[in-house]
């Protein structure tokens, strides 16, 4: 269940990122991980917004199972 949640969450950056890109702002250079610089072109976009959510949420997600694999139900 929350995998699903986690894919349709990255779906919508995916999407955002293809609509930020197709319209194309003023001054909008996107930087990924402050490291590699992409084109502000539909395609850099959906690259962007589905690596930095993807990673981000990732990382809170393996978080939260860590905690609850290691929880103890007996000392409730």
């Amino acid at each position: 269940m929350i995998y699903a949640v986690y894919a349709a969450i990255v779906s919508i950056a995916a999407l955002m990122g293809f609509v930020l890109g197709a319209i194309n702002p003023e001054g909008m250079d996107p930087t990924l991980f402050f490291v590699v610089d992409l084109p502000a072109t539909p395609v850099g976009m959906v690259i962007f917004g589905v690596s930095t959510v993807g990673v981000g949420l990732g990382v809170l997600l393996l978080l939260v199972a860590f905690v609850a694999d290691r929880y103890d139900d007996a000392a409730v």
